[in-house]
Order: structure tokens, then C-alpha cells, then sequence
């Protein structure tokens, strides 16, 4: 029997098996990384060659980095941090996060949502004709736009973003939790958040970038962990192995071919099938489709019976009934009624298991067909 296909990188990269062995080693170093003796200093090394590995992956100074518990704690400390210092409108981009959006409602004075064109790039004219309606009696501005966006892939433009909103004294947030590890980018937030577990590393990890001259403020007392800026002791072994993970990614252009010959496959045998931000710049590994007249649940469990795992957007919300957020910002809903399905590919995947979705794809929809007949 073939091994299962796992089409599902976004949610979770599977562990890399050097990864593995990282966390392993890790974990026999048996020091908390806070003591002052040989195994604390042991253990304490570990973490700062992770930092450091992270730091030049992202381009960014190292000692800036903030290990987290994941991408969802890394959005909301930036959201926090910002309203404690001193910002009350906070602009927040409707193909965020939810991590990112449901902090802002918690935390914020005034949130309003920076709409999506329908190809799946931020409204630049909204955000700019917002910037210049902007008066100082609002407070100081957050701005919150994802490098890509985890659903279609489409990858935004960020570095304009970040440039207009400091040049009106506001501060940037980037969720680049789907791209660290997948394509190349360079930018200089204010707050940047990053998670292990999207590029084959540990679950439970995940770092967020606070510039220095940005606000922070802490939501977890307790020791003085990461030079005071977050309490609870170190997770050395999901550091080691975050580290490791950021170090053996590259981006994924080879993965790009087999994403666009599967599209390609699709189109032949499916003429009214719809891929979202096709048209834009996106993650190579990244395709979101609908095909109007199927079932996007029942496309799913079919495609998991054939042993393929695939998901209808993001994992967080995939397992619910609410429409896909990114197709609601975009106002793309009437060209998927029945949901759309999402394949994220990563390191381990191949062209035979192109093959092999294909194969299953067209087996589904021939006895849908026969049913339907």
C-alpha cells in the first residue's frame, strides 16, 4: 500500500528527522538554560545559536528576537505591546490572521479592517487614502498586514506598507509565519511574528521580533526569562530544533513546478475551476481552488479516503462551518458556494505524488459524476 501523500504544509510541516535528532540532543543537556552552572550555560548556548540562526534568516538583529509559544502568541504580544504603547487605532488587514485580528477587538480602543481586492492583495488606496485622513487626536497608528496571506498564498506588499505607515509615526506588524522558510523577504517592522512548526520544525515554538526602539510589554510575569521580556522557563529543546528548522530551509521554487503541474492537471479535466491569486505573486507551494458545482468537504474526505490529506483553508478555522476568510475579504464567496480546498505543499513532496492527486482527483470526480447521472 502507498504511503499517505500530506498536501497540508501550512498547517503543519511534518518534523524534519534532523530536527528530531536536534530536540533529542537537546533534551539530554538537562539544564535550565537560566542557571549559572555548566549545564544551565549548556543549555543557554543552545538557545543562542537558535537565536542567532533565526536572527540572519530573517535579517534581523537576533538579540531582538523574543522566543514565544507559537505564531498566535507572538500576534498577540505585538498587539498588546502596541496599545500599551500608546496606540488607539489600530488598522488591521482583513486577510490577517486570526491571532492578529481577535487581539486587536480584545486589546484595541478603534479597530478597523483594511480591506482586500479581489485578487487578494491589500487595498493599498484604502490604507493610503486612511493614512492621509489620519489626525493626530486618533492616537498613534498600528498597522497589521500579513507578508502572505496563509489561505491563497498571495504574497503582499508588505515593504510599502511598513514605509507609509512610518512615515505617518505609526508602527508595523508582519505575520511572516507562512513565509519564513518559503520565499525570500526582507523587511523592517516593528513587530515581526515567526513559528517553528510551518517549516518542519516543533510544535509549541515560536519567536516574535521587537524592534528596539518599538513598545513591548510583557502579558506573562513571573522570572526575568529573555531579558525580562517574557516569563516562564526557556523551551531549550523547541528552541534547539526552531533553530535547526530555520536552518535547513530554502525556498521552495522546486516545489513550484509541482504545484503549477498539478494546477495544470486540474484545469484539463476541471474548465470551471477557479484558483485564487493566481494572478498575483505567490507562495510557490500554495494553491487555493474551488470548483463550483463540488463540495468542498466532500472533495476532502474523499481525496483522505484515497489516503491524500489536504484542508479547506486554514487550520484554525478548517474544522468549522464559517466561510473562508480570505474569499470573504476578497468578496470571492459566490465563486466558491460549495468552499474551496486549499494544498500547501512542502520539502518531502514529489512529482509522483502529483501524479498520484491527479489520479485520485479524477477517480472522485468520475464517481461523482456516474452518482450524479
Amino acid at each position: 500500500m502507498s504511503a499517505r501523500i500530506y498536501f497540508d504544509h501550512n498547517a503543519t510541516s511534518p518534523a524534519r528527522p534532523e530536527v528530531i535528532e536536534t530536540v533529542a540532543h537537546a533534551m539530554t543537556v538537562g539544564g535550565n538554560s537560566s542557571a549559572q552552572h555548566g549545564h544551565g550555560r549548556a543549555a543557554r548556548s543552545l538557545v543562542s545559536q537558535a537565536r542567532e540562526i533565526i536572527g540572519m534568516k530573517l535579517g534581523l538583529c537576533a538579540q531582538d528576537i523574543i522566543f514565544t509559544g507559537g505564531g498566535t502568541e507572538s500576534d498577540n504580544s505585538a498587539v498588546y505591546s502596541a496599545v500599551s504603547g500608546g496606540c488607539k487605532t489600530l488598522l488591521i488587514s482583513s486577510l490577517d490572521h486570526p491571532a492578529t485580528s481577535t487581539a486587536a477587538e480584545r486589546f484595541g480602543e478603534r479597530v478597523e479592517y483594511i480591506p482586500a481586492l479581489s485578487n487578494g492583495l491589500t487595498n493599498m488606496d484604502w490604507l493610503k487614502n486612511r493614512l492621509e485622513n489620519w489626525i493626530e487626536d486618533d492616537g498613534r497608528l498600528f498597522v497589521s498586514v500579513p507578508v502572505v496571506n496563509s489561505e491563497t498564498g498571495v504574497i503582499q506588499p508588505v515593504e510599502e506598507v511598513i514605509e507609509l505607515v512610518h512615515e505617518n509615526g505609526g508602527l508595523v506588524h508582519t505575520d511572516a509565519v507562512q513565509a519564513l522558510g518559503k520565499i525570500e523577504f526582507m523587511c523592517l517592522p516593528d513587530y515581526l511574528s515567526v513559528s517553528a512548526h510551518k517549516i518542519g520544525g516543533p510544535m509549541g515554538i515560536g519567536a516574535l521580533y521587537v524592534a528596539a526602539d518599538a513598545p513591548y510589554a510583557s502579558h506573562l510575569t513571573g522570572g526575568g526569562q529573555e531579558r525580562r521580556r517574557r516569563a516562564g522557563t526557556i523551551n531549550v529543546a523547541g528552541i534547539a530544533g526552531f533553530g535547526k528548522a530555520a536552518k535547513l530551509t530554502s525556498n521552495l521554487n522546486n516545489i513550484k513546478e509541482i504545484r503549477n503541474y498539478i494546477e495544470a492537471g486540474l484545469k484539463g479535466m476541471e474548465p470551471s475551476i477557479v484558483i485564487f491569486g493566481e494572478e498575483c505573486e505567490r507562495l510557490p507551494n500554495t494553491s487555493f481552488f474551488a470548483v463550483p458545482d463540488a463540495s468542498s468537504m466532500t472533495l476532502m474526505m474523499a481525496l483522505d479516503i484515497e489516503g491524500i490529506s489536504v484542508s479547506r483553508g486554514m487550520a484554525c478555522s478548517s474544522g468549522k462551518t464559517d466561510a473562508s476568510k480570505a474569499l470573504t475579504a476578497m468578496g470571492r464567496l459566490d465563486d466558491a458556494p460549495q468552499g474551496a480546498i486549499r494544498l500547501s505543499l512542502g520539502y518531502n513532496n514529489t512529482m509522483e505524488e502529483a501524479d498520484r492527486f491527479l489520479a485520485a482527483w479524477a477517480k472522485i470526480r468520475r464517481k461523482e459524476l456516474k452518482v450524479a447521472s
